[in-house]
């Protein structure tokens, strides 16, 4: 049995993903973990990540280092974006993080990160369009003429929040602050309309939880779940509108990822907005899935 494991460190959570493969080609997943390191807190003011964000995330890669330690035949590949290519302090952190878990931890570009994103959540849709909206930076892919066309931008929910909502509810003026900020990197983006739309990360699948009125985001309901337009503007509205607290108290809503949610739901919203689709169908696989394909012997589906 051969073991591969993908890490996908991001702005806002710190993912590990390990399958298994036999002699037949048949994939399992073994574990899929997810915590919130937020290593962008403050990154869009200070330019750095801070002491108490490294912290966190040495903490989080201690636990996945063990878990990886108990296989024996393993492949691992770790990845980092937007927060470690924006720190003037990445080389630092990278050295660490790289010494925490004992293996390379690769700073890739957002096309590259969107690249793989399309490889691990494209599954056996005919020409989707994948939005993937991380903490910060929102990458955006799709074939033309059979080949990834990848755009990587800088909007993320924690560098929103961090910009236009550090307080909730937000003021109108921040409200429309953030809109026309949200706008002026989306108005030069063009996708067809008729493409299937598949949102992937932390902000699509909260939002599918509270659709479905579930406390449990590992479910199966989750993966798959189409989210109309109509039905994440509402949600948007009242997530901008509300309290922290309030927020909190949502069936689905992870304690960590509330203050970002308001802000990853309006570049959801305006996203599909800006595009003409009327849904999106949600998806819990994405970067991680992808890190662990690029390294196995062949491309076999999930």
């Amino acid at each position: 049995m051969k073991y591969f494991a993908g890490i996908d460190i991001g702005t806002n959570t710190l993912l590990l993903l390990i399958v298994s493969k036999d002699q037949e080609g048949n994939i399992s997943i073994i574990k899929d973990e997810h915590r919130i390191a937020r290593l962008g807190e403050g990154l869009n003011t200070n330019r750095i990540i801070s002491d108490i964000a490294i912290q966190r995330a040495i903490a989080i890669l201690e636990e996945y280092a063990r878990c990886i330690s108990q296989f024996t035949d393993i492949s691992v590949r770790a990845i980092a974006t937007s927060a470690m290519r924006d720190a003037q302090n990445k080389v630092d952190v990278q050295t660490m993080l790289e010494l925490t878990l004992g293996y390379p931890i690769e700073i890739i570009s957002g096309i590259e990160e969107a690249s793989l994103t399309f490889l691990g959540s494209r599954e056996d849709h005919d020409k989707p369009v994948i939005i993937d909206i991380g903490g910060g930076s929102t990458e955006i892919i799709q074939l033309i003429d059979n080949k990834e066309h990848c755009i990587s931008i800088d909007i993320g929910a924690v560098r929103l929040t961090d910009i236009f909502m550090k307080q909730l509810p937000i003021t109108d003026t921040a409200l429309e602050q953030a809109k026309q900020y949200i706008m002026s990197v989306l108005k030069d983006i063009s996708i067809p309309v008729n493409s299937t739309i598949i949102a992937t990360a932390g902000t699509p699948t909260t939002l599918a939880a509270i659709d479905l009125e579930i406390h449990d985001l590992s479910s199966l309901l989750i993966h798959g779940h189409v989210l109309s337009i109509e039905k994440i503007s509402s949600i948007c509205t009242t997530l901008l509108h509300a309290e922290l607290e309030f927020i909190l108290s949502i069936p689905g809503v992870h304690p960590q990822r509330a203050d970002i949610l308001p802000a990853g739901a309006l570049i959801l919203s305006m996203i599909l907005e800006h595009i003409q689709a009327k849904s999106c169908v949600v998806s819990k696989k994405g970067l991680r899935y992808g890190i662990v394909q690029s390294i196995m012997n062949d491309s076999l589906s999930f």
